[in-house]
């Protein structure tokens, strides 16, 4: 699960984020293949060799694992720490070369398996990285203030390819801890990805007891659909 700034005063930049992977307790990234994505893999990856993008990815497992059973990834980080760690723990040789289109680095499988875009997201465009089969999106979603949610989804919509298949993990938050607006529904998420699109609800589990810690009261699967 990525990182949830716990309702913050200030809005989280990318300077801030890149600070946060810069220290070494990075308590957002999870070692182990996420438990939703385990179970529920096989309703995005429905044919080989797809061509799967993981927005604001840090350095996720899941990247490895698809690359493993046979998926081109593609993966988008602003900070260029986790981009390095992800190739570097991971054994993967690598090469780093210039975006070029817009500021950012391109880190790079020698085997072209698995890309990382260093760049930040708004900047990324579908002439860059090209339209995807399937997106895995764990907490990317979840991580944007509430008032760049529209611009995300509507950013997340152009890498779309037809049957396209994007699983979306949420993390609702309990209403007594917090004003804002944090938690999302299936109608929220339907109406900012609009027509041409199905937004189904696979699964809504409640929060484990380290998140409702942390004001988590439920996590979501949502699968959305290009049709």
């Amino acid at each position: 699960m990525a990182h949830h700034h716990n309702y913050p005063q200030q809005k989280m930049t990318v300077g801030m984020w890149k600070e946060c992977w810069n220290t070494s307790d990075v308590d957002f990234h999870n070692p182990n293949l996420n438990e939703l994505f385990l179970k529920y893999n096989k309703s995005m990856l429905t044919r080989p060799g797809m061509k799967i993008f993981v927005p604001l990815c840090g350095k996720a497992v899941e990247m490895k694992w698809l690359a493993d059973h046979g998926y081109k990834v593609v993966g988008l980080e602003v900070a260029p720490v986790p981009c390095k760690a992800f190739f570097e723990e991971n054994n993967i040789p690598y090469e780093v070369s210039e975006i070029g289109a817009i500021h950012g680095e391109k880190y790079e499988s020698l085997d072209k398996k698995i890309v990382i875009y260093s760049c930040d997201f708004f900047h990324l465009t579908v002439d860059i990285c090209g339209e995807f089969d399937g997106i895995w999106d764990c907490g990317g979603l979840n991580s944007m203030e509430v008032e760049d949610r529209v611009s995300y989804i509507h950013r997340i919509r152009t890498f779309m390819g037809k049957g396209c298949i994007n699983l979306t993990e949420f993390v609702n938050f309990d209403k007594s801890i917090s004003d804002i607006p944090w938690s999302m529904s299936r109608e929220d998420l339907q109406k900012g990805f609009g027509e041409g699109f199905k937004v189904e609800e696979l699964t809504n589990e409640e929060a484990s007891q380290i998140y409702k810690h942390q004001g988590c009261s439920s996590v979501v699967l949502f699968m959305i659909t290009k049709i």
